[in-house]
């Protein structure tokens, strides 16, 4: 993460952990200098006593992905960068902007 620079968002997805993690060595073959990546949770946890359980959770697949994931780059890298990762955005899982 670059302390000083200006970034701007090029991906951002829903609960896809592993397309994330290609989205990121797609930009890193193509030698485009990532500033920031990351996630953050998108859901408030549903009850307030702090035990963060959800029914959602017990399911035959196990625990749900609720994070959100993004990728920032350098602000002339930003065209290139959703040219690479455009066949990777579906948008069932892309977070609107």
């Amino acid at each position: 993460m670059a302390l000083f620079g200006k970034r701007e968002k090029a991906y951002e997805v829903w609960g896809d952990k592993p397309r994330w993690k290609e989205a990121r060595a797609r930009l890193k073959d193509a030698g485009i200098k990532i500033m920031e990546t990351g996630y953050y949770e998108t859901e408030a946890p549903l009850c307030g006593c702090g035990a963060k359980l959800d029914h959602r959770d017990f399911g035959p697949n196990g625990k749900i992905d609720r994070l959100t994931y993004y990728i920032s780059v350098k602000p002339e890298d930003v065209a290139r960068a959703k040219e690479l990762l455009a066949d990777l955005v579906k948008p069932a899982h892309v977070v609107p902007q």
